[in-house]
């Protein structure tokens, strides 16, 4: 082997190392979620769901918008979020203030905490500028399911199961929140439970997955086409309501908007 190969070699495989150390670094920076690279996919596992695991995926998507070398975001691990029966399975409010507040008060500021976590989670999903995979493989339950609605496309195992309540909803259902309507338009269809073929069969889960292993194999080699023909199809794939949501969020994002919502309701 010449000089100039050797030079070469020595340059690819430190050019591998200091990726293989950035990847590390950045997974690093992650505690509720499990993220790794597979060529030009971007997986984040879910694993526990607590307040800060919604922060993370947030932070997660922005820097896979960032880079460049990824095409497709697979979401995968846990989606069931909360138990059968629990009505409140994840703690989205803020924490009770020092000060004594009036009670009419303090759960309309919950109620809006909550709601600003949702939508702000609801515009990330939505603004991805990857295409975004949702892998089902067990239940998915409550968030789970409207995090599933708003990715571009859904995947499921025969094993999978969708239970579609409405309990992550419950410290902001006064306030109407618009980011819900996927998650509502997909219960009337499908009903409370629906198993993985009936939600294939009503378009809600794109294809079934024999494996996990079938899976992986086919995201791998759609992560391999051009970059274009992948966001072609993410555009193509947009449902009518989503550029409505989308219209909606960017609304409720306005200052006059903001004001209205630190407005607490009127004592009778």
């Amino acid at each position: 082997m010449s000089m100039c190969e050797c030079s070469a070699v020595s340059l690819q495989f430190g050019i591998a190392m200091s990726t293989a150390a950035e990847d590390h670094l950045f997974c690093r920076q992650f505690r509720e979620l499990t993220i790794r690279r597979r060529g030009g996919l971007l997986v984040i596992q879910f694993q526990r769901w607590q307040r800060r695991t919604i922060y993370e995926l947030m932070r997660a998507l922005d820097a896979a918008n960032a880079d460049g070398d990824i095409s497709i975001v697979v979401l995968s691990g846990e989606f069931a979020v909360g138990r059968e029966g629990d009505c409140q399975p994840l703690a989205l409010e803020q924490g009770p203030g020092r000060e004594k507040r009036d009670e009419v008060e303090d759960r309309f500021i919950q109620q809006r905490a909550a709601d600003f976590v949702m939508r702000s989670l609801a515009k990330k999903l939505l603004s991805c500028r990857k295409l975004l995979v949702a892998f089902v493989q067990g239940p998915c339950q409550g968030l789970g399911v409207s995090i599933c609605c708003l990715c571009d496309l859904v995947y499921a195992t025969e094993a999978a199961y969708f239970l579609l309540s409405l309990s992550h909803l419950h410290p902001c259902v006064e306030a109407g929140p618009s980011w819900s309507l996927p998650h509502i338009e997909v219960l009337l269809r499908l009903g409370e439970r629906a198993d993985a073929r009936s939600a294939l069969g009503s378009g809600f889960v794109a294809s079934l997955a024999a494996d996990a292993q079938h899976f992986w194999t086919r995201m791998d080699q759609h992560s391999r086409l051009p970059t274009a023909s992948l966001l072609a199809t993410k555009r193509h794939l947009l449902r009518p309501w989503r550029e409505q949501l989308r219209a909606q969020l960017r609304k409720e994002s306005t200052p006059l908007a903001a004001q209205r919502r630190r407005l607490p309701p009127a004592k009778l």
